[in-house]
């Protein structure tokens, strides 16, 4: 990351707070997590930047595990970790009550991500929608679909 990129983050709004760690044998600073913060209703893990040296001790996931448990214990309701575009990110999925937003509702199907992300690698012509093994998730085809969605429409004939 370019430290314009850098100075643009830390100035955004987006960024509200920084969750700071610190090695606790020698008190050294050793890495932040920027947040968007709106308790109790959400935050919004956006970006961590550790000492990479401390990359075999897992440091990034104990970053993000700690967080998960510091935010539970504030009873914050909803906690964004980021996308899960490939099978290194299910990471991500390990916490009782993840979900992810499948393009028309929120699902904790990890079945279902598992699906997606390698649909993604694999070259396709059709909408998800018409994929034969994407129904396994929604037997009900579409009609289940739309009424599994909170958002509802109607189409209606205007008289001219």
């Amino acid at each position: 990351m370019t430290m314009e990129r850098l100075d643009g983050l830390f100035s955004a709004p987006i960024i509200s707070h920084v969750l700071e760690f610190r090695d606790t044998t020698n008190g050294k600073h050793v890495g932040d997590v920027t947040l968007y913060l709106d308790e109790p209703e959400m935050a919004y893990y956006y970006y961590a930047f550790y000492d990479l040296a401390y990359a075999p001790r897992n440091l990034g996931m104990y970053m993000m595990t700690a967080a998960v448990e510091f935010f539970a214990k504030r009873a914050v309701r909803h906690l964004y970790l980021g996308t899960c575009y490939s099978q290194q990110a299910l990471y991500k999925s390990q916490f009782a009550g993840a979900e992810f937003f499948n393009g028309f509702r929120w699902s904790d199907n990890l079945k279902e991500l598992k699906f997606l992300i390698l649909k993604d690698k694999t070259p396709h012509f059709q909408h998800l929608l018409e994929l034969a093994d994407f129904e396994t998730f929604y037997p009900g085809g579409l009609k289940q679909i739309s009424e599994s969605s909170p958002i509802h429409f109607g189409c209606r004939k205007e008289n001219n």
